[in-house]
């Protein structure tokens, strides 16, 4: 059968079906079903319309990676060469038939698209195949790269509970130290529930060489905290498995209960008042008792935060993600103008208080302050297996001990602290009743207890500045 031609009207004539054509043509569909358009159907190569086992030329191919157009069986079909490099064949009309209406321009436009389509298609699953057999190959240490930089959640958004993780850090730090020297290099897909027995083992005995103490139970049910959130985020979005190998069975226990420390008031004034302690740590000190915040949100508290015309702290970062915005007490907001004064009139942008303390190393430098100051009560320094020593989250129950003392309600520590939890609670108005048996008072002004700030005038440039940055 020869190429199409056009009629005087513009039209391509279909070949008439001889006794030849009907002999040779393979039939595209079963007789009475009507293929939708672009329906891939196997047969023979045509080139022209001759039986390929009769010519062995190659066909010639259009522009898109089309062959010859061609019409068989009522219909005009056309291969295309696809990225795969499989060419199937192509209906080119849609589900009313109207091939015998079609002009050969209609005919090589129709080809056109439907190559472009059909091209697309096939290449944009190659692309999703190849992704897909990537990330199938992808190893723990590798997810978990992706997990605490926080390039999982730029690429998937939040599912799955995924958000910027404040601790992610520390999930990394976990994760290096007693992971990915066990199953860092296996791929996600083929991790077990022997090797999270494994890891959480060989933690173990890693924590108590590196301590030189028993790991505690607290520490262990973090790094299992840790792999489960891993292993469920693989499941979804990771799409890496279908099942997580953290089981429940290998959940830690609970450390027995154990004696928390807290400052009296004469202790907290001594240690703002020495001088062998470097004052911006004294400042920190006293920012952190008498708000309550953690360490994160102090070292992001910014000059700009501080409204001193209507005694407000705003805190930007906390670990729920909340901003607060709360009340500061006349004494500390006096430390605060002289503190403002003492650092040379800081930029409304400039942090609050540099960043002091070195990363896992707060809880001994403050021990060591507490000395310093001669603060030699026994329990602070621990001492004994229920006995927890100083930390610096300590200052944060210090803090909430101390309003429950005074008497406050929960919603007034809960402004300041983000979450208090029933058991914390308890656990803090147990100390409460202490300070209340002592009869000490919390909270003791503290505007003139740092030396280095006491005979500093307090700046009132600030106030506006500190509103307008707002």
């Amino acid at each position: 059968m020869a190429k199409a031609t056009k009629k005087a009207s513009g039209r391509a004539k279909p070949p008439a079906p001889t006794a030849t054509h009907e002999q040779r043509a393979e039939p595209a569909v079963e007789a009475g079903a009507l293929p939708e358009a672009g329906d891939h159907v196997m047969g023979r190569k045509r080139v022209g319309g001759i039986d390929d086992r009769r010519n062995e030329t190659e066909p010639k191919i259009r522009p898109k990676g089309t062959g010859t157009p061609e019409f068989r069986n009522g219909h005009w079909w056309v291969r295309i060469s696809l990225p795969d490099n499989t060419r199937p064949r192509y209906r080119l009309c849609l589900e009313v038939c109207t091939c015998a209406e079609m002009s050969e321009a209609m005919v090589e436009e129709r080809c056109e698209s439907l190559s472009t389509r059909k091209r697309t298609e096939v290449k944009a699953q190659i692309a999703a195949d190849d992704v897909a057999q990537r990330e199938r190959r992808l190893t723990v240490e590798k997810f978990g790269a992706q997990w605490t930089s926080g390039e999982l959640y730029t690429k998937h958004g939040e599912v799955n509970g995924l958000r910027t993780k404040a601790s992610a850090k520390t999930d990394g730090y976990r994760l290096a130290a007693y992971v990915y020297s066990e199953i860092g290099s296996k791929t996600v897909a083929e991790v077990t529930e022997q090797d999270i027995e494994r890891v959480m083992a060989k933690a173990e005995q890693t924590a108590r060489k590196k301590f030189k103490r028993p790991w505690r139970k607290s520490s262990r049910f973090q790094l299992y905290q840790c792999l489960r959130r891993l292993f469920d985020l693989a499941i979804r979005p990771g799409r890496l498995r279908t099942d997580s190998p953290v089981s429940e069975y290998l959940r830690p226990g609970r450390d027995a209960p154990k004696l928390f420390g807290y400052l009296y008031p004469s202790e907290l004034l001594a240690l703002l008042k020495c001088k062998d302690v470097p004052v911006e740590r004294r400042v920190l000190y006293a920012l952190a008792v008498y708000t309550g915040l953690r360490k994160g949100s102090l070292y992001a508290l910014r000059w700009s935060g501080v409204d001193f015309k209507h005694r407000t702290l705003t805190s930007l970062q906390s670990k729920t993600g909340l901003p607060q915005l709360f009340e500061v007490p006349k004494t500390l907001l006096a430390l605060l103008k002289s503190w403002h004064t003492y650092r040379g009139g800081p930029k409304p942008e400039d942090a609050l208080v540099p960043k002091v303390l070195e990363r896992h190393r707060e809880a001994h430098v403050l021990r060591d302050d507490l000395l310093a100051a001669k603060v030699t009560r026994t329990s602070l320094q621990g001492g004994a297996d229920n006995v927890e020593p100083m930390r610096f989250h300590d200052l944060r129950a210090t803090f909430v001990t101390w309003a429950l003392r005074e008497g406050r309600g929960d919603g007034w520590i809960n402004d300041r602290t983000g979450h208090l939890t029933p058991e914390m609670r308890e656990r803090y108005a147990r100390a409460a009743r202490t300070l209340s048996d002592l009869d000490y008072k919390p909270f003791p002004d503290i505007a003139k207890a740092i030396p280095e700030l006491a005979k500093l005038p307090a700046n009132v440039v600030p106030l506006n500045r500190s509103r307008r940055a707002q």
